[in-house]
């Protein structure tokens, strides 16, 4: 009787091994883009067995929609019995998604009793109208064989390319939009519409249904080949490289020198350069003349980010770094930031500086939607050298626009907000207050802000700064998204020397701690306003 008993408890555990496994439930089983307004929506992978759930892979048109897991899980991931792990999905190519993409199937490859797992894909709309681009690239006289032509939608989006043949002639059919065209040759500057080797100042062109727009390039050749920056662009996420995109290399430093803006079309001297992101994620752009550079870079679906020494996303250039150009640099990386431009609204306007000597200089501006709410950046564009300014795919919520010129302090419009009965919004316009920044910005005599020490710092750093009379001060901490780290000071001082000490015990938010990185801290005062870059190594 003991032996058999004894078999019988064997023969369960043994049935309990053997039949132990996995299960994905996906819940719900559909996801639904209904508009341009909502092209984000989210399912939980579900491991209703009883064994440890490996997520393998997903089969799914990635030039259609971006997808990430909770905690930036990356795949292979496991999901515990009885656990579950959310998946975001954003319809990113939402500007050519045709009527056989509207009705589609994903699916998910695990490890469990039903792999793979569907998961359907419903749009309710859908792109049917197209036009023709063609035109001819040369090298003023020579036509230019193999050369690529880029077509940016919005101004932003990589779409599509076209090769030319023999002839340097080419033709692309694309859905009806906005277009920014560039073109690129091995040997050759980089070319944008309108005879610009500057992306932000390329001509916008409106392609309608049925339209057929030439536009032809004509191409200048390298002046010395010893002369490049290189690097790697990268999703600052998950580390993996990035694979389109745009490059620019743009003359200046922390203290540019004013120069007079001239159409670089017309001259031999060329100060702004820009390159092609290529698909494993590197690039490489060559100059003219040894120089001081800022490197900025976009891509589709990310915030636009400049090259620092710290490897760090900058997103803003007062975090950036310029590089001496004098040589064939190489190993130059760039962070990038996702952004969350799944919205459909836009806000235009008009940037204005505040001295008349600087009226028509629009060169190398940035703009940002930034949500007055969560801090969050949404969506961006640049400057036209007309001086003019549109951000599109800009979700429901309340923004105010933010202006970045290298050399100058953030110009910032009034408060606005997208909703469904107000989401195409101009007259919101952006004027550049004139000053330098860091250690050369113009001071009023009665107030002098300090470079924290020690910088770099960890844990702690004191904030020094001098008021000569009574003002009211607000000293304020950001991290470097712009977000609220700490208020330090927020009271009416009387005149003197005050010295505050910053770490994180005086956090806005205790329950956060601090981490490495690059954090600004900003001084008001009256009609005084300036900011300091610090940076915390742990």
């Amino acid at each position: 009787m003991i032996y058999i008993k004894t078999t019988t408890i064997i023969f369960l555990l043994l049935a309990s091994v053997c039949f132990a496994q996995p299960e994905l439930d996906i819940k719900p089983n559909r996801i639904e883009f209904e508009d341009l307004f909502n092209r984000y929506d989210y399912a939980f992978l579900i491991n209703k067995g009883d064994a440890v759930l490996t997520i393998d892979s997903i089969a799914y048109n990635d030039s259609i929609y971006i997808i990430d897991y909770e905690n930036n899980l990356q795949l292979p991931f496991t999901i515990l019995p009885d656990d579950s792990v959310r998946m975001n999905v954003t319809l990113s190519g939402f500007y050519y998604v045709t009527l056989t993409d509207t009705s589609d199937t994903m699916f998910v490859f695990n490890n469990g009793i039903n792999s793979p797992e569907p998961l359907e894909v419903r749009i309710r709309f859908f792109e049917d109208e197209y036009g023709e681009f063609n035109g001819t690239v040369r090298d003023s006289v020579n036509p230019v064989d193999s050369s690529t032509v880029y077509f940016f939608y919005n101004g932003i989006y990589l779409l599509d390319t076209a090769k030319t043949n023999f002839a340097g002639y080419y033709t692309k059919t694309l859905p009806e939009g906005t277009y920014t065209v560039g073109v690129e040759k091995d040997g050759y500057y980089v070319v944008f519409h309108d005879s610009t080797y500057d992306p932000f100042f390329a001509e916008f062109v409106q392609l309608d249904s049925g339209d057929v727009k030439t536009i032809d390039f004509n191409l200048k050749r390298i002046d010395d080949s010893t002369l490049s920056i290189s690097g790697q662009i990268i999703d600052s996420t998950n580390g993996i490289n990035v694979n389109k995109g745009i490059i620019i290399v743009r003359t200046g430093t922390h203290v540019p020198i004013p120069k007079v803006k001239e159409n670089p079309a017309l001259l031999d001297t060329i100060d702004t350069f820009a390159g092609f992101i290529r698909s494993d994620g590197s690039y490489a752009v060559h100059i003219q003349l040894p120089d001081y550079y800022f490197l900025q870079a976009y891509t589709n679906n990310f915030l636009p980010g400049y090259y620092n020494d710290e490897g760090l996303a900058s997103v803003y250039w007062q975090n950036a770094d310029s590089l001496l150009i004098d040589s064939n640099i190489l190993d130059k990386n760039i962070s990038l930031i996702r952004d969350s431009s799944w919205g459909a609204g836009s806000i235009g306007g008009i940037i204005t500086f505040s001295t008349l000597e600087d009226q028509q200089d629009f060169e190398g501006i940035t703009i940002l939607a930034k949500n007055i709410n969560n801090g969050a950046l949404y969506s961006y564009n640049f400057g036209k050298e007309l001086g003019n300014y549109k951000v599109s795919n800009i979700p429901y919520g309340t923004y105010e626009m933010v202006a970045q010129k290298i050399g100058l302090e953030n110009a910032i419009s009034q408060t606005v907000t997208i909703d469904p009965f107000n989401n195409q919004i101009t007259g919101i316009n952006l004027n550049f207050i004139i000053s330098n920044v860091e250690n050369d910005v113009i001071i009023p005599s009665d107030i002098v802000l300090y470079q924290n020490y020690p910088n770099p710092f960890n844990p702690s750093t004191r904030i020094t700064f001098e008021t000569r009379k009574t003002e009211f001060i607000k000293l304020t901490v950001y991290d470097i998204l712009g977000n609220e780290v700490s208020i330090l000071i927020d009271d009416v001082m009387p005149a003197g020397s005050y010295e505050v000490e910053f770490n994180e015990k005086n956090l806005s938010n205790t329950n956060v701690g601090l981490s490495s990185g690059i954090y600004f801290y900003e001084l008001n005062a009256g009609g005084f306003s300036q900011a300091k870059k610090m940076l915390l190594l742990k």
